[in-house]
């Protein structure tokens, strides 16, 4: 291979790689998350799917991700429910957690609102350079019926 292909090959490897990860808007850099089917009732079992190629590509690999169903009233209502906590294996590929999990039997109100919350807590390293563990989280809008 000739000195000029060399540099040639090289240079377009780096601008792919540059905009690779350009593409990936600052909104994503906790990943994304979508609940399968959004509308549910106590009982049923839905699907989780996480992809963390954006969090991965701007330095938010997760160390746990965090999944929780969070309302919102007008009027006192309960803390946030944890679905479920999971340790990331960053060696999955592509970047992703999927699971399945079945809607808590709760307190749900009917003029209360619903989301689906995915914490994603990375280690960062702070001034001194150890690492610390620190959080950032994205939510989805649900629908909670038949209670």
């Amino acid at each position: 291979m000739s000195k000029l292909t060399a540099l040639t090959v090289a240079f377009v490897a780096a601008l792919f790689g540059n905009a690779a990860a350009q593409s990936c808007p600052d909104a994503s850099r906790f990943g994304s998350v979508s609940i399968s089917p959004s509308t549910l009732s106590p009982g049923e079992t839905y699907t989780v799917s996480a992809d963390l190629t954006c969090a991965v590509q701007l330095g938010y690999t997760p160390t746990y991700l965090d999944y929780y169903i969070v309302g919102s009233a007008s009027h006192t209502i309960s803390g946030p429910i944890l679905v479920a906590r999971h340790t990331y294996d960053s060696s999955t590929n592509p970047p992703a957690d999927t699971f399945t999990a079945v809607l808590p039997d709760w307190y749900y109100f009917t003029d209360a609102t619903y989301s689906f919350q995915m914490v994603d807590s990375f280690a960062q390293d702070g001034p001194s350079g150890d690492p610390v563990i620190t959080s950032g989280s994205i939510s989805i809008p649900m629908n909670i019926t038949g209670f």
